[in-house]
């Protein structure tokens, strides 16, 4: 149990590394709604965070504030916790298949 514990939390943090990658080169090729999917949980964490409009209501202009970095940051290991649990989810139904 300790190993596949182990071998899912390494497979969580792989694989929240690559896809916050590729949502990085996604966002540079300016597909956006694809760097948002793929860094889902960082769309969600910074739709709760407020931004603020530095412009008019006419035309808005938002500005990022201290909680949407924290968002940011939280986004990772709520990546690796959710990747984690599902690889161990996996791993667990491969064994008892096997």
């Amino acid at each position: 149990m300790t190993k596949r514990l182990l071998v899912a939390v390494i497979i969580g943090v792989v694989t929240t590394a690559a896809l916050m990658g590729l949502a990085f080169v996604a966002a540079s090729a300016d597909l956006e709604t694809l760097a948002k999917v793929l860094f889902w949980q960082n769309s969600l964490l910074q739709s709760l965070a407020p931004l603020g409009n530095i412009g008019t209501a006419e035309h808005p202009v938002y500005e990022g504030t201290p909680l949407n970095f924290l968002a940011f940051l939280a986004s990772i290991p709520v990546g690796i916790i959710v990747y984690s649990w599902l690889a161990y989810w996996a791993l667990h139904r491969l064994r008892r298949a096997a």
